[in-house]
This record gives structure tokens, sequence and C-alpha cells, in this order.
């Protein structure tokens, strides 16, 4: 890859740091939608209001050091359409956890996933020099499992019914993407 290659920008969208005033009301909208908030958490849903966004986002900036939290806005309006996260980073070991999501159904399926994804992946390999990155789903979110896989990610744990939800138990399952899988790809 040359120095002189775009690190947050490709064709479809951007990474950028989070604007608390432009895109808590956004991002609180999105927890209001049951289905998404139980593609990106195993914690019990709750919808949030602008304001507590606002302070989840000063969170995030306190802790700035031991997690890198985009935005992912769309190049042609500029609108917040998701985040990624690399957190949980041990730099002993290269490793980190990665967490993404696209809030709004109608954004996703038209290719803002896949490149954020791509995005994410050469930062954490070429910029801040990680070995491995880990991803956590649940087995009924099948299309973010194939979505994973599709990228080179390998299952790597199956945590046999630890997820309870709408009375049925789901497997967990925690994915690992290494910096030569990643390169081969």
């Amino acid at each position: 890859m040359s120095i002189a290659n775009q690190l947050f920008e490709g064709e479809l969208i951007r990474l950028a740091p989070p604007d608390p005033e432009r895109d808590a009301d956004t991002e609180s909208a999105w927890t209001h939608d049951p289905d998404y908030m139980r593609l990106i958490s195993v914690d019990p849903i709750r919808p949030l209001s602008a304001a507590q966004v606002k302070k989840n986002y000063e969170a995030i900036e306190k802790d700035n050091d031991k997690q890198f939290y985009f935005a992912i806005r769309a190049m042609a309006d500029d609108r917040l359409i998701g985040f990624a996260k690399l957190d949980g980073i041990s730099w002993t070991h290269g490793s980190a956890r990665l967490t993404m999501a696209i809030g709004s159904t109608a954004d996703r399926g038209k290719g803002y996933g896949r490149e954020a994804l791509q995005m994410i992946l050469r930062y954490a390999f070429g910029e801040l020099n990680l070995y491995r990155i880990g991803a956590w789903t649940f087995e009924y979110n099948e299309r973010g499992l194939r979505f994973l896989q599709k990228a080179g990610f390998q299952v790597e744990v199956r945590q046999r019914q630890s997820i309870h939800r709408d009375g049925r138990r789901w497997d967990g399952i925690w994915l690992g993407l290494l910096r030569s899988e990643w390169e081969s790809k």
C-alpha cells in the first residue's frame, strides 16, 4: 500500500469522528429499532434519547486512548449511516475487537458496510500495526456472519446457547482474522 492512499475516504463512505451535535438524533433513532439493537449487543435493549447518545460520545472521547471509534458517513451527502469501533486493544499481543454496524435498514445492502470493513481493517493492520482482529456476532445474525466470513474472518469459538432472545437460546459466535489472512485476500 502506498503512503499516498487515502486512509479515511473511500468511494461510498468516509470514516470520521462522531459529531455529537449532528449525529445524536440519528443514532438515537437507531436505538428505537429493536432489530438493529439486537444485532449489535446482547445487553437488554432500550431506546436512548439524543442526550443519552451525546453522553455516550463523551465517554468515547474520554476513552479514546483505549479505542478507535469512527462514524461512517456517506460520501454523497455526508450523513451518518453507521459506526466502526476497534476496542479491547492489546498492544502487547497486537489484537483488537471490531464492532461495526450500518444503522438504517434502508442503508444496508448498498456496499457501505463492505467498504467500511475494508477501510477499518486497512487502518487496523496498516496504521495500528495489529496482528489479529476479533469480532463477535450471534447465531441469529446470519447476514452479519456471512459478511464477516466473506471478508476472511474464521469462526474460532461458538458459545452454545449463550444468548436468550424471544424465548429461545442462540449461540454466540466469535470470529477472528489474522493479518496474513487479510493480506492474502
